[in-house]
């Protein structure tokens, strides 16, 4: 069972790192930056769970990229916004970048 964070609607919240899209208004970016939020928070959670299940031969980066392929497959963002989650679930779980996540 996850627990849910209240959303935040002050632009400030977002970090440095968040992409930003030219022109767009600082509120989608606040609200974009929730759902990637919440969609990192989950699949750390879910990462995490396959290593705990795992047989410990499986390494932390390669869950990432399976989780990174998956989401992609599923339209679930554009690539900035889908690298920006993967790092972020590396770094909350503190697991190494895959490099797929670090290109621009």
């Amino acid at each position: 069972m996850t627990q849910q964070r209240a959303a935040k609607t002050d632009d400030t919240a977002v970090p440095f790192d968040f992409p930003y899209e030219p022109g767009g208004s600082h509120w989608n970016r606040c609200m974009t930056w929730n759902i990637c939020e919440e969609l990192a928070l989950q699949l750390a959670s879910e990462c995490a769970q396959v290593q705990m299940e795992s047989d410990r031969s499986v390494r932390p980066i390669d869950i990432l990229l399976k989780s990174c392929r998956l989401v992609e497959a599923l339209g679930w963002g554009e690539p900035p916004l889908l690298r920006w989650v993967i790092q972020r679930v590396a770094a909350l779980l503190n697991w190494p970048t895959p490099d797929i996540a670090r290109q621009p």
